[in-house]
């Protein structure tokens, strides 16, 4: 019955992403169908798992997602599902070289400022994070409250995520790239880096080439452990035979057109994403659990 119930759900936010013109997602009602389902089953997450593929609906559509985690990360009941969507969110994002803007003209003052500091205390990508301050800053009429919270929100991510912030304030694309508060962040931010590289460095601090050799042996091991875990999991590896090129940076493929045999050569290169941890996570973890709580319970603190 859930399954039945969660498709259905999925069909009106999936009609949302493509029909203009399409009746407003249930976005209470899929809410009150995981609070109930997660009241029944507790111990596990196995609801959580089914309504997945709703929440990479809603976290596609802006409009869907500003209306779900404005309402779900502001009440308590709704904490569970409310990760979950910025964990998905944070994943469409993750590589995305500027910040995201979203519409803040159909939530409440309050909605906008709780979310922003819930979404910068549960981590989320810095472009989902700093598109939601700078939307913040960006709404035509702006009142004291708002303007306080995106001054601290924003002096936040500059002090945890600097190099991250920066580029994503740096990029061509940003519609956030006229706005005031954004260029004097981003001015800080490049003074600090041209101090910081006009600094001495201390060749007891650089890794000698013995060093770079373990470095690079534990990152091999641990990729290969990884692929390793990805095999054993992996629904395709029953179905096709894999082929290993050790050495090689291309590879052939053949394929049939009609009756003949043909064969193209594919370039093969690495591939690699690099995420900014928060500075405070790094250099002192009880302190980086102190601000999250601090940024969870909101702008009175």
């Amino acid at each position: 019955m859930m399954d039945m119930r969660l498709h259905e759900f999925y069909r009106k936010f999936a009609s949302a992403r493509y029909a203009a013109d399409a009746e407003p997602p249930p976005i209470d009602e899929f809410a009150a169908l995981c609070r109930e389902a997660e009241l029944a089953d507790a111990a596990s997450n196995n609801w959580l798992r089914e309504a997945d593929h709703c929440l990479h609906e809603i976290a596609e559509v802006r409009q869907l997602f500003v209306t779900a985690i404005s309402k779900w990360l502001t009440q308590d009941g709704s904490k569970t599902l409310a990760k979950a969507l910025v964990h998905k969110v944070s994943v469409r994002h993750l590589q995305q070289a500027f910040p995201e803007s979203y519409d803040l003209s159909a939530i409440t003052e309050d909605q906008g400022i709780l979310t922003g500091f819930r979404l910068c205390a549960l981590a989320a990508t810095p472009a989902v994070s700093l598109g939601w301050v700078l939307s913040l800053a960006s709404l035509p009429s702006k009142s004291a409250a708002i303007t306080a919270a995106v001054e601290r929100l924003l002096k936040h991510l500059v002090e945890e995520q600097p190099s991250t912030t920066m580029r994503l304030l740096s990029s061509k694309e940003s519609v956030f790239k006229d706005l005031e508060i954004a260029k004097e962040a981003l001015t800080y931010l490049k003074a600090e880096d041209d101090w910081l590289d006009q600094q001495p460095r201390l060749r007891e601090l650089v890794m000698t080439p013995e060093m770079r050799l373990v470095l690079s042996s534990m990152k091999r091991n641990e990729s290969r452990e990884i692929h390793r875990h990805s095999q054993e999991k992996s629904v395709l590896a029953t179905l096709f035979k894999a082929q290993h090129f050790k050495y090689a940076n291309r590879t052939a493929v053949e394929f049939l057109v009609g009756d003949e045999v043909k064969e193209t050569m594919l370039e093969m290169s690495p591939f690699s994403v690099s995420v900014e941890l928060p500075f405070s996570e790094q250099v002192d973890p009880v302190a980086g659990k102190v601000v999250r709580d601090r940024l969870w319970r909101g702008a009175s603190q």
